[in-house]
């Protein structure tokens, strides 16, 4: 099968139907595809290899004027790249199969004394075992997280029970992709290349799932414009793709990290090149489709050798956050307490809902690598677009949600952004506030629970007890937000007009009103000491804070003065 020119890819044509096609024909023919028809990990890994192939194909685009002529140069671009390169894309080729080390061999574990019965066992099933199911190969379905395989439930899948699992080369190929950018870290199994034989254990994660973070995308009309809305230029990669370091003052110095080829182009000969490894693992285009995982196919098995493949350094270790996440500083506390501001790349908590993260990755990129994604300059500025935010959440060295939100962004959103912060930014105080009333009633109820969190519990531990502690009225207080969402965005496209603050108005009372109705459903009131608790509890809910409302700012004139800039 080969990748470029083979159909493999799940789409939806203009009609509405499902159909597989070609990367060749997604890049050239993009304009018949409304979308992909595939899960939110493989989205983003699909997006990838588009961005790599585009930016390949074209050398470029090196600026705005040449990535405006795009749509026009693309297609005849991306034909001729992925001709050349045809027997790169071979899924089964005997040097150099896609994605795949072609001298990956096996590993047996460490022999043990066997007993005669064994050993005239183990003659019989020799030849089975040197290609078709041994001891030293994996399964070709622990490239899919959906299917049932070593300890994964097979509640949903109960093909694993078989001997035997047939699986398309169309889906080999997209989950091979997927796994190349997803794969958790931990335990794996072990294979040897050349003279290198991988570790079982303390692998690390794909760059792609590593700290649970968003990854963010424009969507367009067609596959066509969306692939174009995403490709940053090679002049924002220059200047917001940076690798930096700090000193012990906290001084960051930053670096300029190489464009480099894709991975095909440039595949290492052997664990040994360098110069190979560091294409694929330190620069832009290389890393768009990673090789973070060896692994090899045996072709007409369903049975291939794996095992954890190379390094690709993360935010944490001081390299640029990938293209389409987005950074930000946050305040932590240190274990005595005392504040430290971090940067982190934005990550994703499934009790923690998109819309809250939303203004954090729809910032422009900076120098210093804070902001959205590298796409955010291709933004519309005059007129709508979707905003596509997929994650991938992590847990204990598996992958554990798949998450995935679409929001139509309008251009007067745009201009209030900072206003759409600042409300809820509301709704997370009120949030707070109803943690230190149900906090409260528990201390009134009983007087040596803090005492006793203190003991036991380092201080940057604590704020994860307390909302704990909180759950149930949380869990009450954003769902009745959540229902209510439609009167932020009214408010937020009322601003500039008459509306504006009634509008304002309706969002802040139901977010009170949300908070006193979770309060009440998680602290009850039966008894008297109850009713003391409640009391306590409730007038902490529900005292001002004293912050002045700044209507004496009228909305509808900062935005007159926005345009007028």
């Amino acid at each position: 099968m080969n990748v470029a020119f083979d159909p493999w890819i799940p789409v939806v044509n203009s009609s509405g139907k499902r159909e597989l096609a070609s990367l060749c024909a997604v890049l050239t023919e993009g304009d018949k595809f409304v979308d992909l028809a595939v899960r939110s990990h493989e989205r983003v890994s699909l997006m990838r290899l588009f961005l790599c192939v585009a930016h390949a194909a074209l050398e470029g685009p090196k600026n705005y004027d040449e990535w405006c002529e795009v749509p026009k140069q693309l297609p005849e671009a991306a034909r001729k790249y992925l001709t050349n390169w045809k027997d790169s894309f071979e899924l089964y080729h005997e040097e150099k199969p896609w994605l795949q080390i072609a001298g990956l061999k096996g590993v047996e574990k460490e022999k043990k004394e066997e007993t005669r019965k064994e050993q005239k066992k183990k003659k019989r099933k020799k030849e089975v075992k040197k290609e078709n199911g041994s001891k030293t190969t994996s399964p070709v379905a622990l490239l899919d997280f959906e299917l049932a395989t070593g300890n994964s439930s097979t509640l949903h899948d109960h093909g694993g029970q078989r001997s035997f699992r047939e699986i398309e080369p169309e889906r080999i190929a997209l989950n091979l992709l997927t796994f190349q950018n997803f794969s958790s870290g931990g335990g794996s199994p072990v294979a040897q290349w050349e003279t290198k034989k991988t570790s079982q254990v303390g692998n690390p994660d794909a760059p792609c799932l590593s700290q649970s973070m968003a990854h963010c995308l424009f969507r367009g009309s067609s596959l066509a414009e969306t692939l174009h809305l995403n490709l940053p230029t090679f002049e924002t990669i220059r200047m917001a793709y940076k690798s930096f370091s700090a000193d012990k003052k906290d001084n960051n110095s930053y670096s300029e990290v190489s464009l480099g080829k894709p991975v095909w182009e440039f595949f290492p000969d052997s664990p040994e090149m360098e110069s190979g490894i560091d294409n694929a693992t330190k620069t832009y285009i290389g890393r768009l489709v990673p090789i973070s995982r060896w692994v090899r196919l045996i072709q007409n098995t369903d049975q291939m050798y794996c095992c954890n493949g190379f390094k690709y350094d993360t935010y944490k270790d001081g390299f640029p956050s990938e293209p389409m996440s987005a950074v930000r500083k946050v305040i932590k506390k240190d274990k005595k307490g005392g504040k430290i501001e971090e940067r982190r790349v934005v990550k994703i908590d499934p009790t923690k809902a998109f819309w809250r993260e939303l203004s954090a990755l729809l910032i422009k990129r900076s120098a210093d690598g804070l902001g959205g994604p590298l796409a955010m300059e291709n933004a519309p500025r005059d007129f709508e677009f979707d905003f596509q935010v997929c994650a991938m959440t992590r847990d204990q060295a598996s992958m554990d949600i798949a998450l995935e939100s679409v929001f139509h962004i309008s251009r007067n959103f745009q201009l209030n952004l900072s206003s759409y912060q600042a409300e809820v930014q509301n709704a997370e105080e009120y949030s707070q506030k109803l943690r230190w009333a149900v906090e409260d009633y528990r201390l009134t109820l009983d007087a040596d629970w803090k005492s006793r969190v203190e003991k036991r519990t380092e201080a940057k531990d604590r704020p994860a007890l307390k909302n704990r502690l909180a759950q149930t009225a949380l869990l009450s207080y954003w769902t009745a937000v959540e229902k209510q969402l439609p009167l932020l965005m009214t408010h937020i496209e009322a601003i500039g007009t008459e509306a504006a603050i009634p509008t304002r108005k309706e969002w802040r009372k139901m977010l009170f009103s949300a908070a006193c109705e979770a309060y009440k459903v998680a602290c009850g009131q039966e008894t008297p000491r109850q009713m003391r608790a409640f009391a306590k509890g409730w007038q902490k809910l529900t005292k001002k804070t004293g912050k002045p409302e700044s209507d004496s700012l009228e909305m509808k004139e900062e935005v007159n003065d926005e345009l007028a800039s």
